[in-house]
């Protein structure tokens, strides 16, 4: 009687390879549906963030009868202006309280006529509330509701110290990618056509100010903190250091441009004279950039839309910056 030796059958090579390969493939095809389902619940807690920041303005509007303001001001030397900017006024709004009682920021100065001092109580200016150690520490903490879960970059912005320290300082705030609209243009510093003023030189708007319709005025966008590998360089949540504004040399060096944004130049944009991009709206989003309109409704803006960026206000981003220019946009 013969007895045959089972043999156990194994893959060969080839179909070891084959195996490997559709694998493979397979993966190539799931990735990007992947990364997109995650990018589409990141855009969606951005849209969140920026949904509460508008109801958060709202809600100053209806107590205090203005708009908050872009920043408000304390006097000092170019490096030692203290600025606080507008997301510290809206803490109260934001669930935020401690964060606000805790820095007691002043507000204006005793020469403004606009936005009276609060001198009933000793109130802090920013550049004195970092160098106190617990105060600091709070303004170094990441804030989520002004950090859009897209952007890439450090929790602190390490692009803007405060002080500024003539270039030198190295104080850094928690990063904001959150900026109010001030200009249609180059950020200034008085007599914007945006809606959010200064407080030295400007009276404090009102939601009837906004005669296009807060509907079609846009009032914050995102600036991430890099874009295709340039600095475009977010904002920071606590104010800014110094009072440079857009026609300034130190345009996108110390001032506004810490707390504000401009329709300088188009969306998204990475280059511009004078590094010019830095002050304007981008996000790490494909393709555009959350913005808050003016009844706090979000909408996403593609970067593809209308704008020139020459010196005339006449295009169709342009005109939803500014708020009073006799043209309201209804599709965009």
């Amino acid at each position: 009687m013969f007895r045959y030796a089972l043999r156990k059958r194994g893959f060969t090579l080839v179909e070891l390879l084959v195996v490997i390969a559709i694998i493979g493939v397979l993966i190539a095809l799931l990735l990007p549906a992947v990364q997109q389902a995650r990018e589409a619940a990141r855009r969606m807690q951005c849209t969140n963030n920026l949904k509460q920041i508008g109801i958060a303005m709202h809600n100053f509007h209806d107590t205090y009868k203005k708009i908050v303001p872009m920043s408000t001001e304390d006097y000092g030397t170019e490096d030692t202006h203290g600025n606080w900017g507008w997301a510290v006024d809206l803490m109260p709004f934001l669930e935020l309280s401690n964060n606000y009682d805790a820095l007691n920021p002043s507000y204006g100065n005793d020469k403004n006529s606009y936005w009276p001092y609060n001198n009933t109580s000793p109130k802090n200016i920013l550049h004195n509330a970092v160098t106190n150690a617990t105060l600091l520490a709070i303004m170094q903490q990441p804030v989520d509701a002004f950090m859009c879960p897209s952007t890439a970059g450090p929790e602190l912005n390490e692009s803007k110290p405060i002080p500024y320290n003539s270039g030198n300082g190295t104080t850094y705030l928690a990063r904001s990618d959150y900026l109010v609209a001030n200009d249609a243009d180059q950020i200034t510093r008085d007599k914007c056509d945006g809606t959010f003023v200064w407080t030295r030189y400007d009276a404090p708007i009102t939601f009837a100010s906004v005669t296009d319709g807060l509907s079609n005025t846009i009032f914050v966008g995102e600036r991430c903190y890099t874009l295709g590998g340039e600095l475009i360089g977010s904002g920071v949540v606590y104010g800014h250091a110094g009072n440079n504004d857009g026609s300034g040399s130190g345009a996108t060096t110390t001032g506004f441009f810490y707390v504000a944004g401009s329709g300088l130049l188009p969306i998204n944009s990475t280059t511009g004279a004078s590094n010019g991009h830095r002050q304007g709206f981008a996000s790490n989003h494909p393709g555009g950039a959350n913005f808050v309109l003016g009844d706090g409704s979000v909408r996403f803006i593609a970067e593809t839309i209308d704008h020139n960026t020459d010196d005339a206000a006449n295009s169709t981003f342009e005109n939803l910056l500014q708020r009073n220019d006799g043209v309201p946009l209804s599709n965009f």
